[in-house]
């Protein structure tokens, strides 16, 4: 009688764990997805927002980003960014990231000690209201 109760009482336990690391997983998915702070967003909320462009456009000019990758991002140095021919996949975290961290074997150094998150998700808002590519590309 005593094992049978161990091992229903192991297999409850086992059921509830799980039940508890899924709880915790949704409730970490569900954070993102609301985007409660700029370091957790995937998609950029501010694409498309006047504002934030204009945000965008001031730190691009403040931080040189047009010394690499040209006024309007058509490129030069660096690689264009307002076209569907990307180097990295495009998606809004990609590009933030990228941003935020720099890219290891290329001269793109990482700006997160100098624009805070919502700056540079301001500059990505930027960026992405320079695109000239096909339409059926864009995949934010």
């Amino acid at each position: 009688m005593c094992i049978i109760f161990l091992s229903y009482g192991f297999r409850l336990f086992r059921h509830l764990a799980v039940g508890v690391f899924v709880v915790l997983l949704m409730t970490g998915t569900a954070r993102v997805e609301e985007g409660t702070s700029p370091e957790s967003w995937e998609t950029n909320p501010l694409n498309g927002n006047p504002d934030a462009i204009a945000s965008g456009k001031a730190h691009w000019k403040n931080i040189g980003c047009y010394a690499c990758h040209g006024r309007i991002a058509e490129g030069g140095v660096g690689p264009s960014l307002s076209d569907d021919i990307w180097v990295y996949k495009p998606t809004d975290r990609m590009v933030y990231n990228a941003i935020s961290r720099g890219r290891s074997g290329t001269n793109m150094v990482g700006w997160s000690k100098d624009l805070t998150p919502e700056q540079i998700w301001e500059l990505v808002a930027f960026i992405r209201s320079l695109y000239v590519g096909d339409p059926a590309k864009i995949i934010w």
